[in-house]
């Protein structure tokens, strides 16, 4: 940011009284709109009046919580003198760090002032009858900066220098130097910059977000004014054009599409017939598989379809088992019992793979 000027200062006199709307118990430090002094010398005389709206006063309160320290209200503003006469400065009261409020309609407010005894004591009973902020501004009359505020009744009575001296001892020295323009402000804020963002930073910075707002609109196929591209902005989201029917789809109809495939997938597996459950059964059946090699034969078929049904294929078919599994009846050898395999009985063991004593044992069951 170039530097400028030093700010313009003031002090000027309110009454301590709260003004109407005020939040109960809330502090009004400055308040909205156009203000001039009432103490008949003529001030502001560098612009029309003093001014403070919801934009201004919200980055003013933003700037002011940012100070890590309370703020003093003193008596007829003896911070400014105490070094000149040398007698102390007492406050009056506190204005809480942190609690600075923009009130819409009202101005910018403290919500947590913290009064001495004295000063209750004095105001009161009317010894005090008004409030003088002492702030920085402007040329064009806008409010910058709150250094403190004192009860009085004379704040007319200060002069520019001394004015000025207050100024420095509240004010960081960066800020007498490149007093920061309240739209300036708004602009850092909002685009989330540094506060250490130069003016001409921070112009960058909104071009090419202006920028990138254009290339939305062109993307969107909205047309807006080139040199009032933020005023037509809202015309982007607003006046997007409709989607080709062609090429997209409505959320809605994918979704209950999507549903209604996953009902048809779900009926047709639910209907589907596993092929080697079939052959399974078959080779139970027929005796080409004995009962103690159904799981492993399951397995079989789960993993290599094709694999299970050539070595099926390829099983003998054994008479003497297709009459047990299929009738009841045990082979007819001496005592009703199997123990010893044939010729051919070993041949088929070895070629399932089970050793001969489970081909006995199933052939027994």
């Amino acid at each position: 940011m170039s530097k400028t000027a030093p700010p313009y200062i003031a002090a000027l006199s309110l009454t301590i009284a709260s003004a109407t709307g005020t939040p109960d118990g809330y502090f009004l430090v400055f308040p909205e709109g156009e203000t001039r002094s009432g103490d008949g010398s003529g001030r502001p005389h560098e612009c029309d009046s003093w001014k403070l709206n919801s934009t201004s006063g919200r980055v003013l309160a933003q700037m002011l919580n940012a100070r890590p320290t309370d703020m003093v209200i003193d008596y007829e503003h003896q911070t400014l003198y105490t070094e000149k006469n040398g007698q102390p400065a007492p406050a009056a009261g506190w204005l809480a760090a942190g609690q600075f409020e923009y009130v819409d309609g009202v101005g910018l407010c403290n919500r947590a002032p913290n009064w001495t005894t004295r000063a209750t004591q004095a105001i009161a009973g009317r010894e005090y009858r008004y409030k003088s902020p002492v702030i920085a501004y402007d040329t064009d009359g806008n409010v910058t900066n709150v250094m403190n505020v004192a009860i009085t009744n004379q704040p007319a009575l200060l002069t520019l220098d001394e004015l000025t001296a207050l100024s420095a001892k509240f004010t960081p020295k960066q800020d007498q130097d490149k007093p920061m323009n309240p739209l300036l402000a708004y602009v850092i804020a909002a685009l989330g910059l540094k506060e250490s963002t130069t003016e001409d930073e921070a112009v960058t910075a909104l071009s090419a977000q202006v920028d990138d707002f254009k290339n939305k609109a062109t993307d969107a196929k909205v047309t807006i004014d080139a040199d009032k591209p933020l005023a037509a902005l809202s015309s982007v989201f607003t006046n997007v054009a409709e989607p080709d029917p062609a090429k997209y789809v409505p959320v809605k109809t994918m979704t209950e599409t999507v549903a209604a495939l996953n009902a048809q997938i779900t009926e047709l597996q639910g209907n589907q017939v596993d092929p080697t459950a079939e052959l399974l059964t078959a080779a139970l059946s027929d005796g080409r598989l004995l009962p103690a090699q159904e799981k492993w034969a399951q397995s079989y078929a789960a993993s290599d379809p094709a694999g299970f049904k050539a070595f099926l294929d390829n099983a003998p078919v054994i008479a003497a088992l297709n009459q047990k599994q299929t009738t009841g009846k045990p082979d007819p050898v001496a005592g009703g019992k199997i123990t010893a395999l044939s010729a051919e009985q070993i041949e088929v063991a070895n070629g399932m793979g089970i050793s001969h004593a489970d081909m006995i044992a199933e052939l027994n069951a």
